[in-house]
């Protein structure tokens, strides 16, 4: 609008209000960064372990102070099946570019030049407050650059209506966000993160010719997670699986997970693959059955939207996740057996 004034209550006022970024605030943001993108729920997990269990009732509001202060971003969810109820607002910590850009009301794409340079003019506090807060809260700032520069390239799609990976790393949160506020619950730290885009398991095969279906032209197995961390000796890899990959896709990916399992052996590994439908799951659980090694298949283990989303919906049953045996299907057998994530630690 030429006037300035907020569109909706999607469209942020240019004019960025006065906010002191507290503790909470810091380590949401933190999360938040390394999520990508997430629901509000999803982040109100971080700020109730933040604030001591305290204040949960009150953040959905201050999610909004964070929004209307420029330190995130926040859209409208575009789809609804992997985002149970109504259609809750998406948020993201990005350059600031795609909130400036939906104010003009045009397509990214459709906005001319001359506005491209006023767009950038006012995304630029924004992004000046995300950089120093996200500096605050521990992280490195060559790699906030590039994650604030990428996550407004997604924003901008997403904005649009076009692909752009938005509701994969969703998916991702919502598993993700759910067993750090359950290891943080357990006085469990969550350690060595390594966010999409950094996480990365490839490695150069020892029998290339045995297994050149999974190697590239240079040898390697390439095997780049959704999330990968470190809870109580057990280093977690996580897929988020919305269904958009074919079987053949699916099936080569857990093969390759499997055949890191036989070369590095890593007992400490796990590999959760979160399903946003029952459907996805049963292809998943069919895909272990037939083609991962025996000896490797207590190292997979499948979750369910659905379970995970039932257990964020309180904080007494989300701190148990960890240990609430119907929330994981390890496949330690063909069949698949109900055991706790963490019956070793428990």
């Amino acid at each position: 609008m030429a006037d300035g004034r907020p569109r909706s209550r999607l469209h942020r006022d240019p004019r960025l209000v006065a906010l002191e970024p507290q503790t909470r605030d810091l380590a949401v943001l933190r999360d938040l960064f390394y999520f990508r993108w997430a629901t509000a729920p999803a982040l109100a997990l971080t700020a109730s372990w933040a604030n001591g269990g305290e204040g949960h009732a009150y953040f959905p509001k201050r999610l909004t102070q964070l929004w209307r202060a420029g330190y995130v971003e926040r859209f409208q969810a575009g789809f609804s099946r992997y985002l149970h109820g109504s259609r809750p607002f998406v948020y993201t910590i990005a350059d600031g570019r795609a909130s400036a850009a939906a104010r003009t009301g045009l397509h990214p794409l459709a906005i001319p030049n001359d506005r491209w340079r006023q767009v950038l003019v006012a995304a630029a506090p924004a992004r000046d407050r995300t950089r120093e807060a996200l500096r605050a809260a521990g992280i490195a700032p060559r790699e906030t650059d590039r994650v604030l520069h990428n996550n407004g390239d997604a924003a901008m799609k997403h904005y649009a209506g076009d692909s752009s990976g938005v509701r994969h790393h969703l998916l991702s949160t919502e598993l993700v966000s759910l067993l750090w506020y359950s290891a943080r619950a357990h006085g469990w730290p969550v350690e060595d993160i390594e966010p999409d885009g950094v996480a990365d398991l490839s490695f150069r095969d020892p029998e290339p010719q045995r297994h050149r279906d999974l190697i590239t032209g240079d040898g390697i197995v390439p095997i780049r997670p959704d999330c990968m961390f470190t809870i109580a000796g057990h280093r977690f890899a996580i897929e988020a699986e919305t269904g958009s990959a074919s079987t053949a896709k699916l099936r080569l990916k857990l093969r390759r997970y499997a055949r890191f399992c036989e070369v590095c052996r890593n007992p400490a590994l796990r590999v959760i693959i979160h399903s946003g439908a029952d459907a996805h799951v049963d292809a998943a659980l069919t895909v272990i059955g037939a083609d991962v090694p025996r000896t490797v298949r207590q190292h997979f283990i499948c979750t369910r939207s659905s379970v995970v989303v039932s257990l964020m919906r309180t904080l007494d049953t989300a701190a148990d996740a960890l240990t609430d045996a119907s929330s994981f299907v390890s496949m330690d057998s063909v069949r698949a057996t109900p055991t706790p994530l963490f019956v070793e630690i428990a």
